[in-house]
């Protein structure tokens, strides 16, 4: 059977949220690290649960992580249908008669020599047929390119998606320099089906196919490559989304996440974060910026500055697991023990597991 997170919690994928958070409960005292001392497949069983977890508890991520699944049985079974088979080859084929079976009759006709007027007419025949039928071509793989590429986009509007993949992969196959067909299947495969590999490979064609790349497709292709742990293109990629692009807000938002988790470069994640804090509006993404700002702030050891960011977040979101368990680490920075113990509680509370270990260790 296809191991999928229904599969690793044991829940079938109409199960309701309070199911999966059972299933998940269940799992994670089962295969805690604290009952299962030096068992390395109970530790990477209980990390695959609370992945699991993790996104089946969220109905945005659990949504795209279902369209993802669809993607990939769709490939799937295309993969299967368009599989060469043969069975026996050149069956009930007689061998070629010998010499002394075939018969041969001369024929006694008066043949006309084909002159060089009768070439010249030939070719020039051959040669119309020839540019007619190419020029006819292009012309109507042209339409349908662009037939299919306007009803991919009709798809996108209406959340079909895996249609318009099809649909996009059409017009591709009808214009191989579709930049725009290039971009948007590569939207696709970047955030509904998380197909990362096969969205850089579409953002490449897109940059190669514009003769000038918009700073959209060099931000998806950074995000891409991010994901890919390619860090340093991915930033590269993003200073150039910037560049042609000063207003591109969630630009600021990726590149300082690639700078403080992966590159390490705090002060230069810790502007990028308040970049986007002072123009970007959106609810989740303003979140996110607050909580990396915060680690940002920890990890240099301004922990007052951390402090205010969490609270900042928690105002938007109080029901967070991780920036509760954020909080309650700033708070033991602080010497505020009674006070981290709190969040802590909160976070694991809300379902964040690490946050258990965190009050093992200091508040019981």
């Amino acid at each position: 059977m296809e191991q999928t997170f229904y599969t690793v919690l044991g829940i079938t994928p109409a199960a309701t949220q309070q199911e999966v958070k059972q299933a998940y409960k269940k799992l994670a005292v089962k295969y805690h690290p604290d009952k299962n001392p030096d068992n390395k497949l109970a530790e990477d069983r209980f990390k695959l649960v609370n992945t699991a977890y993790q996104v089946l508890s969220n109905p945005g991520k659990r949504a795209r992580y279902d369209l993802k699944l669809q993607y990939l049985r769709e490939r799937q079974r295309v993969a299967q249908q368009y599989q060469p088979y043969y069975n026996e080859r050149y069956r009930h084929t007689r061998e070629p008669a010998p010499v002394s079976e075939r018969y041969y009759r001369p024929i006694y006709r008066e043949q006309r020599k084909f002159s060089r007027k009768d070439l010249y007419i030939t070719i020039a025949f051959v040669s119309g047929i020839l540019l007619f039928s190419l020029l006819l071509k292009v012309t109507m793989d042209h339409i349908a390119g662009e037939d299919k590429y306007k009803t991919a986009l009709t798809y996108i509007a209406d959340g079909k998606y895996s249609s318009a993949h099809r649909m996009l992969t059409d017009a591709i196959h009808f214009k191989p320099e579709h930049a725009a067909a290039y971009k948007e299947r590569g939207w696709l495969e970047l955030n509904v089906f998380e197909d990362y590999e096969a969205a850089l490979q579409d953002f490449n064609q897109a940059i190669a196919y514009q003769k000038k790349p918009s700073a959209d497709v060099y931000f998806m292709r950074g995000v891409s490559r991010q994901h890919l742990a390619s860090y340093l293109q991915a930033e590269a990629d993003l200073n150039r989304a910037i560049h042609l692009n000063q207003k591109l807000w969630d630009a600021y938002l990726a590149r300082g996440e690639v700078r403080l988790f992966y590159l390490q470069k705090y002060k230069p994640a810790l502007s990028d974060f308040s970049t986007y804090l002072r123009y970007g509006t959106n609810k989740e993404k303003r979140i996110a910026a607050l909580t990396y700002r915060g680690f940002g702030y920890y990890k240099i050891e301004a922990h007052k500055l951390s402090e205010h960011d969490y609270r900042r977040a928690l105002t938007i979101d109080k029901e967070n697991g991780r920036v509760n368990y954020l909080m309650g680490r700033t708070k033991m920075e602080l010497q505020e023990p009674d006070s981290a113990c709190i969040y802590f509680n909160q976070a694991y509370e809300l379902g964040y597991s690490a946050a258990l270990l965190e009050l093992r260790a200091n508040c019981y």
